[in-house]
């Protein structure tokens, strides 16, 4: 076959490797109520606020939407206490992950992240040329090694990318661990902190990177609508930045990049704080419950945030995954992360969670 030459950056990305609609699975293997608990979504739904608004706006289709994202933005700038232009908002956190590369990234600089952590990091890195620097997570906990992290910084170190809770292993970057990696961080050098699951954690077991960003130092918070607001099929995400970043991203922003129902419906799930509070108490049910049913199989969940577990079973995570294929639910297995005997499960409904704990007592034995 004849084509052109491609890049030689693109030999080195791995395709995600995205899981099947529960359509297909119930197609393919003849079965019905197929249960997903892979992509750390939210079995409640969008917020009824978000569901309200979508109605109002269907007849608006034909126009383009809002390239500003004006409201959207003022509505996050007046919760989190920072001006519209400290705000960039995106097709989900991926677009502003491939916008902070296409700002930052030249061939040859290098970003420093985890292992085992989000993939975008590197795809994002390796589409404009970049290197990677994983640094791994410590022990049976997946524990943060701020030292390690100063460690791998070098000349070539434009980004460094923090998830926090942290995808898929669930771990958390203290306060003080931040600070003590801020502290003697240089000023060319802009920390990402991926809070995509940050409104699962409770109490003051994370760091509050927006108080970073008020002193002007360089950081970015990412933040997502897909989670815990439940609009995930509408692929919406924002930042928040000191200014002259946001406007950075902006430069290589691409117009009209946030649909417009995904606008509209984004304002509103921000003011119901009735959903998240109930879709918070089930996570929080939901975590205790599967770590109870994991320790009876004599299993352990790794300690952490987020709205999923990471667990490992001690036999091969692709045979775990394939056994509860067959009986109708869906999880992550772990070789994509490059840990084989590791299951990722998402935190679902009290009956959803004792489904799943019930087939995977059956796989296990």
């Amino acid at each position: 076959m004849n084509r052109p030459k491609r890049r030689s950056c693109i030999d080195q990305i791995k395709p995600y490797e995205p899981g099947k609609p529960v359509e297909e699975v119930e197609r393919e293997l003849g079965l019905k109520g197929v249960l997903k608990l892979a992509s750390n979504e939210n079995p409640l739904g969008p917020s009824p606020a978000a569901l309200k608004a979508l109605k109002g706006i269907l007849g608006r289709l034909h126009y383009y939407p809002d390239g500003n994202c004006y409201y959207l933005k003022e509505a996050l700038a007046r919760k989190f206490g920072f001006t519209p232009a400290e705000v960039i908002v995106g097709n989900g956190t991926d677009e502003l992950l491939m916008l902070l590369a296409l700002a930052y990234i030249n061939p040859g600089d290098e970003a420093v992240t985890v292992y085992p952590t989000f993939s975008e990091y590197e795809f994002a890195l390796r589409l404009m040329g970049g290197v990677p620097r994983p640094v791994p997570l410590k022990g049976k906990n997946f524990d943060y090694d701020p030292g390690a992290l100063a460690g791998a910084i070098n000349e070539r170190t434009r980004l460094v990318f923090i998830c926090s809770p942290n995808n898929p292993t669930g771990s958390l970057i203290s306060p003080a661990q931040l600070e003590s990696f801020m502290r003697d961080l240089p000023p060319r050098i802009l920390v990402v902190l991926d809070h995509a699951y940050i409104e699962y954690v409770t109490g003051s077991a994370h760091p509050n990177g927006l108080d970073y960003i008020r002193q002007g130092r360089p950081l970015l918070v990412l933040r997502t609508f897909s989670k815990i607001y439940g609009l995930a099929g509408l692929r919406v995400g924002f930042g928040l930045a000191p200014a002259g970043v946001i406007a950075d991203l902006n430069r290589v922003r691409e117009p009209f990049n946030v649909n417009t129902p995904a606008q509209v419906a984004a304002v509103a799930a921000l003011e119901d704080e009735e959903h998240l509070k109930r879709s918070l108490a089930m996570v929080e049910k939901g975590r205790r419950q599967l770590a109870a049913g994991l320790a009876m199989m004599g299993l352990r969940a790794v300690p952490g945030g987020g709205n999923f577990l990471f667990v490992d079973t001690g036999t091969d995570s692709r045979k775990v995954f394939e056994a509860l294929l067959q009986r109708g639910i869906i999880i992550r297995s772990g070789d994509i992360f490059g840990f084989p005997t590791h299951i990722r499960v998402t935190c679902g409904t009290e009956e959803q969670n004792e489904s799943f704990l019930k087939a995977l007592a059956e796989v296990l034995a």
